[in-house]
């Protein structure tokens, strides 16, 4: 495998060795550079074609302004383009936000003002959402994926822009309890040579293998889909871009492509495991070699019977958009620490502390705190944000709940935020949860607390039938009763058509709790 620009560019005539201050010519190194790159649906896109492509975006980027340092957006279901928009963002030096087109309008306009957002491209079915967003945040400009963007490209060729450090992503946190906030990683740029490199080398660290095909089946918005496209891209492999999650569909994808790698989510675990046993039998999955999962908790029922099915492929991953991991284990150590999110990655230290900022021993729960050899991050335009989440010796959290064990894996208990205290108990909702769902009338759970004039909290359960089913309550109160502590059972139970849940699966709860809290 050649390296990134020992190869003749026959479009500029020239290698990047040879002429000074130049882009390397191709980032990328697969066997063949005229085999797919990139698949959605029936169209693929060539490792040639995504890198000229990509070029491209860099100098349309380039002259529309959004050079070193600036901040532009992509508000667009999972697609071809998002390959080319990334390598692109890498050539300009700039900073992509990628927005999640779940929010509203108003929602899109609040995080391109706290970004300081300049472009952004959108898709049609997003254009309304993504112009109305502009019109609110002052941003001149917004160009539509299809013919506007391919003469938005056409102007501005694909050749390579004079020496920059790399462009990276200005990633939001979730909004699941509160406002999202961009984030300012503490990492040293690097030089665009260098983006193959330092994303083969996450891959690696979280154990993605370096041969094969990875599927993305979670939402490119989202930090967990792109890093594995990242990575796949820097490792040479080439990528399928599936839509929106389908069950079925996403069995086939894996069957007819000979899938090795790919991210998912626990909530798509469970509604796969939901399927009848006649249509998972139905698909040979046998090339799978590695899968995923981070965002939410994952049930441990789920998981054994996900390891049980897929083999031991399924590898857990803890981290957020402030930097808290990798941790990462795979499936045998899993099953020997069962309920593990994994093990710190070396440039990163856990420690559980109590409330009064005292580190607690292996088993105690507490609030997860983490230090990262190249520091703290920062939320962007938030000074006191950043202050609140950080002890004086620079350790910071983003409010996990948890706990160490003696050989150093780390456990979730819950969010600070979502903990019910019921006379004074910890109830962790992530473990009622977990049981709801189990239940085959079951589709999706959230638990939470509701004030309680006599306990100081109750437990509330809001459940999502599964499809063609007629949710029995009294039946689920009695299934919980097997399993929880008394302590722990919801006192009442909601029902509605679907949770506010994101596509990469966390669980908005704040939606369903604050009503009852105002």
């Amino acid at each position: 495998m050649s390296e990134p620009g020992s190869e003749t560019g026959s479009e500029t005539g020239m290698t990047a060795a040879a002429v000074a201050g130049l882009q390397p010519e191709w980032m990328l190194t697969p066997v063949d550079r005229d085999s797919p790159a990139v698949t959605f649906g029936d169209v693929s896109m060539s490792w040639r074609d995504v890198e000229l492509r990509g070029r491209r975006v860099a100098r349309a980027l380039d002259g529309a302004g959004v050079t070193t340092g600036a901040v532009w957006g992509v508000l667009a279901h999972n697609g071809l383009e998002w390959v080319e928009l990334t390598l692109g963002n890498v050539r300009a030096g700039a900073r992509i936000v990628p927005l999640n087109w779940h929010l509203t309008a108003i929602e899109v306009a609040a995080l391109l003002t706290d970004s300081g957002c300049q472009l952004i491209i959108t898709d049609a079915r997003l254009s309304d959402v993504a112009r109305e967003a502009a019109s609110i945040a002052g941003v001149d400009r917004v160009i539509e994926l299809g013919p506007e963007y391919e003469a938005w490209l056409d102007g501005a060729g694909d050749a390579l822009l004079t020496d920059r450090q790399a462009g990276s992503p200005m990633l939001f946190t979730g909004g699941t309890t509160g406002r999202s906030k961009g984030v300012t990683r503490s990492e040293v740029a690097a030089d665009i040579a260098m983006w193959p490199e330092l994303w083969s080398r996450w891959g690696t660290f979280v154990r993605m293998p370096d041969e094969g095909t990875a599927l993305v089946t979670t939402p490119l918005y989202h930090a967990l889909g792109t890093a594995v496209m990242g990575a796949a891209l820097a490792k040479g492999l080439p990528v399928v871009i599936a839509g929106r999650f389908d069950q079925e569909g996403t069995l086939a994808l894996i069957e007819e492509h000979r899938i090795t790698s790919g991210p998912m989510v626990p909530t798509q675990f469970i509604r796969m495991l939901k399927l009848p046993d006649e249509v998972r039998a139905r698909y040979d999955l046998s090339s799978l070699r590695w899968i995923l999962h981070t965002a939410a908790p994952c049930p441990a029922w789920a998981k054994v019977a996900m390891i049980d099915w897929f083999g031991p492929v399924i590898y857990e991953m803890y981290g957020s958009s402030e930097g808290t991991g990798p941790a990462i284990c795979d499936s045998h150590e899993w099953l020997a620490h069962p309920g593990t999110v994994g093990k710190a990655s070396p440039r990163i230290e856990y420690s559980i502390v109590d409330d009064g900022g005292n580190d607690l021993p292996a088993g105690e729960v507490g609030t997860i705190y983490c230090k990262r050899a190249d520091g703290a991050p920062e939320y962007h335009g938030d000074p006191d944000k950043t202050a609140a989440m950080q002890l004086p010796d620079g350790r910071f959290t983003v409010g996990d709940l948890g706990w160490l064990d003696e050989d150093g894996f780390l456990y979730l208990a819950d969010r600070r935020v979502d903990l019910i205290l019921v006379a004074g108990s910890n109830v962790y909702p992530a473990e009622i949860e977990a049981v709801l769902i189990e239940h085959p009338s079951v589709a999706d759970a959230a638990a939470f607390g509701i004030p309680d004039p006599d306990m100081g909290e109750q437990v509330k359960a809001v459940l999502e039938p599964a499809v063609g089913v007629e949710i029995d309550v009294d039946a689920i109160a009695g299934f919980a009763a097997e399993r929880l502590a008394k302590y722990k059972l919801p006192k009442s139970y909601d029902i509605v058509d679907a949770l506010p849940r994101e596509a990469h699966g966390k669980l908005k709860k704040r939606l369903l709790r604050d009503p009852y809290w105002t």
